[in-house]
């Protein structure tokens, strides 16, 4: 199309802003005369009034604007025209007195600029037809941007339709398919033909939720994220979130559907919900063995400690035969417990590790004292052999590695009648920092059958053969196991029916040097002559109560012993009178026995939160983690241990001096 073709099919709408009426009638004259604008021409005598017409009129396209108003805006009305209306073009017109300013408008955005006084012989048209031409060329490429945008949306919507993982569809309301995407029949395995064929509301999962959402669809023109199950051409089911908007034309009702597949999704929110129960339910079981494990240890404990009174009293065979039994007993059912809570802790992945430099040689001694009573009930020789080559001072985790020498010595005790049990320590392997020890426990007893060999370390497992079956709770040799493993060692078994077993397992210490501490057996004995030992006994259970004095009065004809029923009761006491120890139970009410610590080594005077304190509990695992002393206590004792074997403890007789 040509320009004067083009201009010639606009008629644009004109405003004049003028407050000279000659000007404005000449103007209209002149238009006129043109034949093809007329009709078309507007007035205002002023810029504000020009504003508020223009708000009023959007069609008035061109503007005439006289420089020299009377209303004196001059430049800077024109530049507030032109802000509030920046797609209008505006023709500056002056009389000859101001022409100088013409310049000024053109650089200021005006099209064009005009003298009144050539309006009489010079027709304007040939200006306003330049601005209709302009006019003509900015719509032109306003419509080629809008159709370049609806080309670029097309595409792009094509392209997710395309391209989408989520299947997008176009039905009619009983379900039959106008248009779908490929993930559409990989959503419903179906092929293109057959999902053609298929009303697909068919495959919606249940009726009554199909009709929920067709019902609301059709309600409310559209819906969200409705989930919805659909079903496979192969029968499986799959979760889904169905949004879809109404379609109504003269030619079609239905609606345009998209459905994300959100099954793994769902699977996996799933995992994580049964995780978390797994989680909570895994604290909650901690929480119950800890708390049912205390509740067993505390009469457990007093069976212990009563039978071990009443064993140091003149009886006759027959009931010292009885009471033995009972104490015997109850030390199986305090190895149950504490064996449970071990593999608690393994399970749940709370195992930690705390490696020191420690005296090995010590340790195994110590070990041979505790176990030789166990040995010595049944008549076996137990021995101990170190090589050489054994570095006295490691760096390792000591309670850890009592624990499994503990836990395989002791099986080996238990499935031995006659003979002996033996530990064989060697060195396998040292360098500069390091050294390589393999421990090997040997016995003479039942031996295992070769196709249970792989067993023996699995949770709970028992061997039961003809005329052997094995007493106890298959829990000691797991925990050496995982205790050995998780400490990066290996650990494992040889064995002949019959003629008796060698467990062995090997860890890598660092070799530490050996420091000779100063001896503390002279300073004891030096002030052992005060007096009587006063010590304050803080324990809510009155048999636990009973069994610690009489035993504590066996050993120590020169003992005082005060009772406080909890930590509450024991800090008022302590307050009042002054003690050379303090036994503390941990579990007690109103002030627990890590609180009541705290308070003496914090609040009291100094004097007062000096005096040694013994965590006294019935929990094993308090001992071995060694958390008392965060709360300042001085060591632990469990409870039935507050002597051993008809001994003082030495704990209690070095802190008291």
């Amino acid at each position: 199309m040509s320009n004067t073709t083009r201009s010639q099919s606009i008629s644009p709408f004109i405003l004049l802003i003028e407050d000279d009426k000659t000007i404005i009638a000449t103007v209209k004259n002149n238009l006129a005369a043109s034949g093809v604008l007329r009709n078309h021409l507007s007035a205002c005598q002023s810029i504000k009034e020009a504003i508020a017409f223009l708000k009023a009129h959007p069609e008035f396209a061109i503007i005439l604007l006289d420089i020299s108003l009377s209303d004196g805006m001059g430049l800077t009305g024109f530049k507030k025209l032109k802000t509030t209306f920046s797609d209008k073009i505006i023709i500056a017109i002056a009389d000859d007195a101001h022409k100088h300013l013409g310049l000024d408008f053109i650089r200021a955005g005006a099209q064009d600029f005009m003298l009144k006084e050539g309006f009489d012989n010079s027709p304007i048209y040939p200006t306003i037809q330049f601005a209709v031409e302009r006019i003509q060329l900015l719509q032109d490429e306003v419509v080629e941007k809008v159709s370049r945008i609806k080309q670029t949306n097309q595409r792009l919507y094509q392209d997710i339709f395309n391209k989408s993982k989520d299947a997008i569809y176009i039905c009619n309301l009983e379900g039959r398919l106008v248009d779908f995407n490929q993930a559409t029949f990989e959503l419903f395995a179906f092929s293109e033909e057959e999902l053609l064929e298929i009303e697909v509301h068919n495959l919606f999962h249940t009726k009554e939720r199909k009709r929920e959402f067709l019902y609301t669809l059709v309600a409310n023109q559209s819906v969200t994220e409705f989930p919805i199950e659909i079903e496979q051409k192969n029968g499986k089911i799959r979760r889904c979130l169905i949004s879809a908007s109404m379609i109504r034309t003269p030619e079609f009702t239905g609606y345009s559907g998209l459905l994300k597949d959100i099954t793994e999704q769902q699977k996996a929110n799933d995992l994580r919900k049964a995780r978390d129960v797994a989680r909570e339910s895994a604290k909650m079981k901690e929480q119950f063995i800890a708390n049912i494990s205390h509740e067993m240890r505390t009469p457990m404990n007093a069976i212990w400690g009563m039978s071990n009174l009443v064993m140091q009293t003149n009886l006759s065979k027959e009931q010292h035969n009885y009471i033995s039994s009972i104490k015997q007993s109850s030390e199986i059912l305090l190895g149950v417990v504490n064996d449970i809570l071990a593999i608690s802790e393994i399970q749940n992945s709370q195992l930690k590790f705390d490696y020191k430099f420690f005296d090995l040689y010590e340790l195994l001694h110590n070990l041979m004292n505790v176990i030789q009573f166990k040995a010595e009930e049944k008549a076996l020789n137990l021995s101990l052999q170190m090589k050489e080559g054994i570095p006295k001072i490691v760096h390792g985790d000591k309670l850890r590695l009592n624990q499994i020498l503990y836990n395989l010595v002791l099986n080996g005790i238990k499935f031995t009648e006659r003979g002996s049990v033996s530990i064989l320590v060697e060195n396998q392997n040292e360098s500069n920092d390091f050294v390589q020890l393999k421990f090997t426990i040997s016995d003479t007893g039942i031996g295992i059958p070769s196709d249970k060999i792989d067993a023996i370390f699995e949770t709970f497992t028992l061997i039961r053969e003809q005329g052997m079956e094995q007493e106890g709770k298959g829990l000691g040799l797991p925990i050496a196991k995982n205790l050995v493993e998780q400490q990066g060692g290996k650990i494992g078994v040889k064995s002949e029916l019959g003629k008796g077993s060698e467990f062995y397992f090997d860890l890598l210490f660092e070799i530490g040097e050996e420091v000779f501490p100063e001896p503390i057996q002279a300073k004891a004995a030096a002030t052992l002559d005060k007096g009587a030992i006063r010590v304050l006994l803080v324990e809510d259970h009155k048999m636990n109560q009973l069994v610690a004095i009489k035993t504590l009065e066996k050993h120590w004809s020169d003992i005082e012993i005060t009772v406080a029923n909890d930590g509450q009761e024991g800090v008022a006491i302590l307050a009042e009178k002054d003690f050379d120890i303090i036994l503390m139970d941990i579990q007690m009410p109103n002030m627990n026995g890590y609180e009541a610590t705290a308070y003496i080594r914090h609040k009291m005077s100094p004097k007062k939160a000096e005096i040694p304190i013994l965590a006294m509990t019935a929990h094993a695992h308090v001992a071995k983690n060694e958390k008392f002393r965060e709360y300042g206590m001085d060591d632990c004792i469990l409870k039935p241990r507050l002597c051993k074997r008809g001994k003082k403890n030495p704990r209690i007789f070095e802190l008291c001096n």
